[in-house]
C-alpha cells in the first residue's frame, strides 16, 4: 500500500483529534467527505490505522508518579518476564530493547509508595539480573502520534 500526501494529511488530522468529522477533515485537506471516509477505511483495512484511542491526563486521575524501568534479563527467562509485565495493569508501555537493558517499560502510579511496592514485589522475578529505574520529572515534548 502506498501512502500519499492526502493520506498523511488525514492521519495528521486524526492524531490531533480522532473524533473529528469527515466534513472537517475534508475541509482542511481539500477533498470530499467521501474521499476522507474511503481513505480512512483503506488505512484501517491495510493496518496503517490500528485503532482510535483516548489520551488521558493521569494527573487528573490521581496518578502523578511516572517511571521508566529497564530490566536486564537472563535470555531463558525473557518470555515469562515479558508475559508477566504485559499483563500487569500498571505497565503502560513495554519494549524489547538492545544495549544496557533487555526490556524497557513505563509505569504510572498514584504515589511513590505504590512504585516502591511494585519494585519490591513485581521485580523479584527469577531471571531479572539488573534494574534501572528512572522517575519522570515532566515532559518537554510528547510523541505527536501517541501523546506518550
Amino acid at each position: 500500500m502506498s501512502i500519499d500526501l492526502i493520506d498523511l494529511k488525514i492521519i495528521k488530522c486524526l492524531t490531533e483529534n480522532a473524533r473529528r468529522t469527515y466534513r472537517s477533515i475534508a475541509e482542511e485537506v481539500g477533498v470530499s467527505e467521501v474521499t476522507v471516509k474511503n481513505r480512512i477505511d483503506r488505512l484501517i483495512e491495510n493496518g496503517v490505522i490500528k485503532g482510535f484511542t483516548v489520551m488521558l491526563d493521569y494527573h487528573k486521575l490521581g496518578r502523578a508518579i511516572k517511571a521508566f524501568i529497564g530490566l536486564k534479563v537472563q535470555p531463558a527467562s525473557l518470555p515469562a518476564i515479558v508475559e508477566h509485565m504485559k499483563n500487569h495493569p500498571d505497565v503502560h508501555v513495554l519494549y524489547r530493547t538492545s544495549g544496557d537493558v533487555d526490556l524497557m517499560f513505563e509505569v504510572i502510579f498514584e504515589k511513590m509508595e505504590d512504585l516502591n511496592a511494585f519494585l519490591e514485589t513485581e521485580l523479584a522475578l527469577e531471571g531479572i539480573v539488573g534494574t534501572v529505574v528512572t522517575i519522570v520529572i515532566g515532559p518537554y515534548k510528547r510523541c505527536p502520534w501517541t501523546g506518550i
